[in-house]
């Protein structure tokens, strides 16, 4: 039966390429393949977290121009973040974003596994800018930059805890990960957002990899939706490269991050 509608659809490319755009769009917008902070759910966790008392000092790695950081400040006031921005362009512009205020610890280099200089690809126009391949844009430049041990970093800065952890470093979250070493537990960082995307497949560093990496140390990971995080065991036909958020969350913070704190079990469907 599915051949012969196969035949048939080759024969009306017309319908056939409707019937693709729609079962596309729909399948994006169940998976919530959606960049829009407002919309995608990354300001409900920040506001979810807020009203709870668990956002207030947060590390912003890949600050990029630091819309971000600016949504934890409105929510929490009194929030300290530190920021991470490996491409001096963009620093340049988070910096003159945030240079007076004090809550904003503004740092001119990335994180990643080990302290070393590193070549970035880096994206002019776009927030593309990564450690490997650049996805979606052939206006690249290659620049020098630095990165530090996320352990170094919060040794060095008196640091024994994170209230969340936000990753954004287009294909090197799990070297940022690994740089955390011991620190990288549910209670010394009970939240991790990070995303993954189609640079994993250039990186080779898959979900079913990022899923083992928490389990094994004692978190949750589910895919952040716009009112909930949907936690759930790994699953081969998960691995689509589409992304974009992802959250692992200690078991005392996972049941507030539910829809709407219901009756579902935490690893639901």
């Amino acid at each position: 039966m599915a051949g012969n509608l196969s035949v048939a659809l080759e024969k009306l490319p017309a319908v056939c390429k409707r019937i693709d755009a729609f079962c596309s769009g729909w399948r994006n917008a169940r998976e919530n393949v959606n960049y829009e902070a407002d919309s995608n759910g990354e300001r409900w966790l920040l506001r979810t977290l807020a009203k709870n008392n668990l956002l207030g000092r947060v590390f912003d790695v890949g600050a990029s121009r630091g819309n971000w950081t600016a949504m934890v400040l409105k929510l929490n006031p009194s929030a300290v973040s530190h920021c991470f921005e490996i491409c001096s362009p963009t620093f340049q512009k988070l910096s003159s974003r945030f240079v007076q205020d004090q809550r904003v610890i503004l740092n001119d280099f990335g994180l990643s596994a080990s302290e070393e200089d590193i070549r970035v690809n880096y994206c002019p126009t776009e927030t593309l800018s990564s450690m490997f391949e650049v996805v979606c844009s052939q206006n690249v430049q290659v620049m020098n930059a630095h990165v530090v041990c996320g352990r170094d970093y919060c040794a060095k800065q008196n640091i024994t805890s994170i209230d969340l952890l936000k990753i954004d470093v287009e294909g090197a979250e799990h070297l940022v990960l690994q740089g955390f070493g011991d620190m990288l537990n549910p209670e010394q960082i009970p939240i991790v957002q990070f995303e993954y995307g189609m640079v994993n497949i250039a990186t080779k560093y898959l979900l079913k990899d990022f899923h083992a990496y928490f389990e094994s140390r004692g978190y949750l990971v589910g895919k952040l939706f716009p009112k909930r995080v949907r936690f759930r065991k790994y699953r081969f036909e998960d691995e689509d490269f589409k992304g974009p958020n992802f959250v692992a969350a200690s078991h005392k913070i996972a049941p507030l991050l539910t829809l709407a704190n219901s009756h579902c079990n935490i690893y639901g469907p």
